[in-house]
Parts: C-alpha cells; structure tokens; sequence
C-alpha cells in the first residue's frame, strides 16, 4: 500500500513520511511548493497551486484589498 518509501523522516522531500508521494494539497511543504495549507481557500495566504499569495497573482490575499493580476 507504499506509493513510496525512501527510508528517512525528512517528511518535506519527495516521499512523506506516511509514505505517500508528495504533493500539493497533502499538508507538507515538499519540493517546489511555497506552502501547503490542505484546504481549498485559495484567499488565506497559501494558494491552491501551494504557492504564497502575492500582489499581482490574481488573488486577493490577507492585507490586500484588490488585485487584478496585473
């Protein structure tokens, strides 16, 4: 039932600790993601792409009060 199993505790690398592969959504910051927060609110501050949000994303993120993307 392993996706994966690399041998380490390093659960912010490839292969999660519950040996799952990594991936944008599972609540672990792994390789290439800014963040991963697990939910689907895209407006808190971690995206849904596992990305922080940003002025100029498209996103209106905490402490904006627009952003049209540009």
């Amino acid at each position: 039932g392993e996706q994966c199993d690399d041998g380490n505790l390093n659960d912010g690398d490839t292969c999660t600790n519950a040996c799952t592969d990594a991936r944008c959504g599972d609540r672990v910051v792994g390789p290439g993601e800014e963040c991963d927060d697990g939910n689907g609110i895209d407006t808190d501050g971690c995206t849904n792409a596992c990305t922080l949000v940003r002025c100029g994303d498209g996103i209106v993120g905490p402490g904006e009060e627009c952003d049209d993307g540009t």
